[in-house]
């Protein structure tokens, strides 16, 4: 079993930071209401993961709740300064809902290029990410997804996901803040 080498929660605010409460329940139905596809990243490489991008799950009344709820505190979910240059259009990653069958095969160690920070909601459970230090280290901490919006600090540290039995479900925001504005309004 691996053993977290992180025990200071200021050293892993750098990367994660766990926000209020939510009912994954309330959620879980979304993602059996909604088609995916198989995600491919910015490289052209297939995932595990697959994705949904339908624009009525931004309709749904609980996503909005949410995104109004994220607006509150000035979390902005669009980047008003982004340009086909600085914001490739060939991943189709903008968040809302993925499943991850990492069944067969890893989400490699990876940062996000096209966003700063991830907002999760965690639907289905157990369900863990690495955390790694650098880019030739192995994993330094496992995190355990609880049921409440987790920020991630996803454009600046290295994370991926292990192979395990257990398909994950969750929703993911696209999140522009900088991880110095997040601690700001979360800490």
């Amino acid at each position: 079993m691996y053993e977290n080498k992180w025990k200071d929660s200021k050293f892993l605010n750098e990367f994660i930071i766990e926000g209020p409460a939510f009912n994954p329940e309330e959620c879980i139905g979304l993602a059996l209401q909604y088609k995916f596809h198989n995600y491919i990243n910015v490289y052209g490489k297939g995932t595990p993961q697959h994705t949904c991008e339908n624009e009525m799950f931004l309709e749904e009344p609980l996503i909005k709740h949410y995104l109004e709820l994220l607006k509150d505190f000035d979390i902005r979910q669009s980047n008003p300064e982004s340009t086909p240059d600085n914001y490739p259009e060939k991943s189709e990653l903008k968040g809302w809902l993925v499943k991850c069958d990492a069944t067969d095969a890893e989400l490699p160690m990876h940062k996000d290029v096209n966003r700063p920070c991830g907002i999760i909601l965690p639907l289905s459970f157990p369900s863990y990410l690495n955390l790694h230090e650098s880019k030739d280290s192995g994993i330094s901490y496992v995190h355990e997804y609880k049921p409440v919006i987790t920020f991630l600090n996803t454009g600046d540290k290295f994370h991926s996901v292990s192979i395990s039995p257990h398909i994950r479900y969750q929703i993911q925001f696209d999140c522009y803040n900088t991880w110095e504005e997040v601690k700001e309004i979360l800490l």
